[in-house]
């Protein structure tokens, strides 16, 4: 039994059915995800528990930040140039998205943080 890029779980058809509702609901998830983790980091700092918030949250919120830019692009490419694409291959291809720039994040956030504070330092 191989893997198809057209199966999500059971939920294909609905998926495909209704594109535009994968694309709203995506970037919908992205912007409420990116508030939620904000007001968690809020109370994290508030109780003073810092290292969750320079571990876990922080690098999470900048994951989600440089995905909503970086994933526009294929999402236009894909969904408007290619229009016979399916709503379950856009969500495979932002998990994909997400998923490496969620490494690349988590993996060099001390350089990250260090060029953002350079930055804005100016």
């Amino acid at each position: 039994m191989g893997f198809n890029f057209n199966q999500f779980f059971g939920y294909e058809s609905g998926i495909n059915q209704h594109p535009e509702q994968v694309l709203m609901y995506g970037f919908a998830a992205i912007i409420f995800g990116v508030l939620g983790l904000t007001f968690v980091a809020f109370i994290l700092r508030k109780i003073k528990l810092i290292a969750v918030i320079d571990h876990l949250i922080a690098p999470l919120i900048i994951s989600l930040l440089v995905c909503l830019v970086v994933a526009i692009l294929p999402t236009l490419i894909l969904y408007l140039l290619a229009s016979n694409i399916s709503g379950v291959k856009l969500i495979y291809c932002w998990i994909t998205i997400f998923t490496g720039i969620t490494f690349f994040c988590f993996s060099n956030y001390q350089t990250i943080k260090n060029w953002a504070n350079h930055w804005t330092r100016k």
